[in-house]
């Protein structure tokens, strides 16, 4: 049974200029070690990190309730799609990731399932 469905664009460019304005402790408190070591090494770090973050709040906004950013982690799994593992998040829930970019938009959508 569907729990929730959440969805999130974010303006690449306005993430971008955020970065810049804010710094290493926008990001600290943003994204977790792991994700800033892997979005950081790539040619346009910007994307990375704006479509984890759109991945964040449609996760949030599917859940129905707040998490610490830093509890939540977008990763990859074996076959390089995305996935979700988020701190205190119960076993009965199965959660559903998809990360999309075009232009200057990072977007994610999120299906949270209720197993039980």
């Amino acid at each position: 049974m569907i729990h929730g469905i959440g969805i999130d664009a974010v303006d690449v460019s306005r993430f971008k200029s955020a970065m810049e304005r804010r710094g290493q402790r926008f990001l600290d408190r943003l994204f977790t070690r792991a994700e800033l070591d892997y979005c950081l090494k790539k040619k346009a770090p910007e994307v990375c990190l704006a479509a984890r973050f759109a991945a964040k709040i449609s996760f949030i906004k599917a859940m129905g309730r707040r998490f610490d950013f830093r509890k939540i982690e977008i990763k990859r799994d074996a076959e390089g799609r995305p996935s979700v593992v988020a701190a205190g998040l119960s076993e009965s829930f199965r959660v559903n990731v998809s990360i999309t970019h075009d232009g200057d938009i990072s977007m994610a959508e999120t299906v949270v399932e209720k197993t039980e």
